[in-house]
C-alpha cells in the first residue's frame, strides 16, 4: 500500500510542478488499478499530465492510456458546461439585484495550472441574505424542483449540473462550534462586498481597489482559507476528503499566500481545535506535493509520521465501510452510526467539541431534518 501511495503522490506532484515523476515500472493491471483509484479521488484528469511526462519506457500501454486521455477530455467538457450553467444562474440573479458568491468548484479551479482539469461535482453558491428569493427566481425561471434534504443548503439540478444553494456556509447543527465559526466567516465578507461571479474572491477586487484597500483584500483571502479548511475538516470527520480536496488546499494556500492574514488563521485554527489536521495537511502538501503552503514561522510544527501516514491512507483509500453506502432507511441509519464511531479519531483531529456534544449535535441535526439521513454524508 505504501508503494502505491508513493506512486500516486509522485504522479500528482508532476502534474502540479511539471517535473518528471520517478516511479518503478508498472504492468497493465497495476496501471488500471491506479487509474480507478485516481478516478475515485477525482484527480485522474489532472494526473494524466504527470503520466505523460514519464519516460517512454515507463508509460502505460497505449490501450491502457487512452482512458486517461478520455478522462481529460471529459473533465474539460464538463468544466465548460458548468461554467455556462453557473453564468446562467448568476446573470439571472444579478438582473434581480442578488449577488452570488461561488464556493469551491469553478472558483478554486482558477488556481490550477489548467482550470479545466479540476474535476467537478456540485456547484456551490451562496447568496448572502437573499437565499430564498434566489431559489424562487430559479424555480420560476427554469421550472425545476428544489429539495431541502440538508441542514445548510437546498439543492436542484439544472441542465445536468447539481447546484447546492447555501443559506448557511456551514451546517449550523453539527458540530455546535460551526455556528460561531460561521459568524467569524461572515464578518470577513460583510463590508458591502460585491463578489465576482467567476473569479476567486481574492481576485474580485480590481487592482486599484486592492491597492486602495489592502485590508479588505486580506479579509477576502482569509475568508477563502478559513472556509476551505473548515469545509474539509467537516467532510473529513463525517466521511472523507479526497486528493482533489488536498490539491485544492495546496493551490489555494500558495496562490493567496501573501494576501492572507495568517496570524488570524493560526488563531482560529487553535481556538477551534483544528491544529492536528491543519499541521498534517500542510506536512503532506509540503513533503508529497512540493507545495509550501506556509512559512516555517507560521506552522504548528510538523505532524508525527504516524498521523501523516494515517491521513494519507484515509484520503486516498477512504473508509472501508463506504461500500455499504447504498443502504437505505434503517440500514443506512445503522451504517451511519457505525461510521460515526469509526471516525472518532478523525473528530479528535478537527474539533474541540466534546464527544458528548458531537454525538448530541449529530443526533439533533438528523432530528431537525430526518431526510438528511439519506444524504451521502
Amino acid at each position: 500500500m505504501r508503494q502505491e501511495i508513493d506512486i500516486v503522490f509522485a504522479l500528482l506532484r508532476s502534474a502540479l510542478d511539471g517535473t518528471v515523476p520517478e516511479i518503478e515500472p508498472l504492468d497493465a493491471s497495476r496501471w488500471w488499478n491506479l487509474f480507478r483509484l485516481l478516478q475515485k479521488n477525482h484527480v485522474a484528469a489532472l494526473v494524466t499530465d504527470g503520466v505523460s511526462r514519464l519516460p517512454q519506457a515507463l508509460q502505460p500501454p497505449r490501450d491502457v492510456f487512452i482512458p486517461w486521455l478520455a478522462e481529460q477530455e471529459k473533465a474539460s467538457a464538463w468544466y465548460r458546461h458548468q461554467q455556462q450553467v453557473q453564468q446562467k444562474i448568476v446573470d439571472l440573479l444579478q438582473q434581480n439585484g442578488i449577488n452570488t458568491l461561488v464556493l469551491k468548484g469553478t472558483h478554486t479551479a482558477q488556481y490550477y495550472p489548467n482550470p479545466e482539469l479540476r474535476e467537478f461535482g456540485d456547484l456551490d453558491l451562496y447568496f448572502y441574505d437573499k437565499h430564498d428569493e434566489a431559489d424562487r427566481l430559479i424555480q420560476r425561471r427554469f421550472s425545476i424542483d428544489i429539495t431541502n434534504d440538508i441542514n445548510h443548503h437546498t439543492k436542484y439540478n439544472l441542465s445536468g449540473v447539481t447546484v447546492e444553494s447555501h443559506y448557511h456556509l456551514l451546517n449550523h447543527y453539527h458540530p455546535h462550534s460551526n455556528r460561531s465559526y460561521e459568524a467569524l466567516l461572515k464578518e470577513l465578507i460583510s463590508e458591502n462586498y460585491q463578489p465576482s461571479t467567476l473569479l476567486p474572491a481574492s481576485q474580485a477586487l480590481s487592482t486599484s481597489d486592492s491597492k486602495k484597500n489592502p485590508a479588505k483584500n486580506s479579509k477576502l483571502s482569509t475568508f477563502e482559507i478559513l472556509f476551505l479548511l473548515r469545509h474539509m475538516a467537516c467532510h473529513f470527520a463525517a466521511s472523507r476528503i479526497t486528493l482533489r480536496d488536498l490539491v485544492d488546499w495546496a493551490l489555494t494556500c500558495c496562490a493567496l499566500h501573501d494576501k492572507v492574514d495568517w496570524e488570524k488563521v493560526n488563531t482560529v485554527v487553535k481556538d477551534f481545535g483544528m491544529e492536528p489536521f491543519f499541521s498534517a495537511l500542510n506536512t503532506i502538501v509540503a513533503q508529497r506535493l512540493g507545495q509550501q503552503t506556509l512559512n516555517d514561522s507560521q506552522t504548528h510544527g510538523l505532524t508525527d509520521t504516524k498521523t501523516q501516514h494515517l491521513l494519507e491512507r484515509d484520503i486516498i483509500y477512504g473508509n472501508p465501510q463506504s461500500a455499504e453506502r447504498e443502504r437505505e432507511d434503517l440500514g443506512r441509519l445503522v451504517w451511519k452510526l457505525r461510521r460515526w464511531r469509526a471516525n472518532r479519531w478523525k473528530q479528535r483531529l478537527v474539533f474541540n467539541d466534546s464527544p458528548f456534544s458531537l454525538w448530541f449535535s449529530n443526533l439533533g441535526a438528523h432530528t431537525h431534518n430526518p431526510r438528511s439521513i439519506l444524504h451521502k454524508m
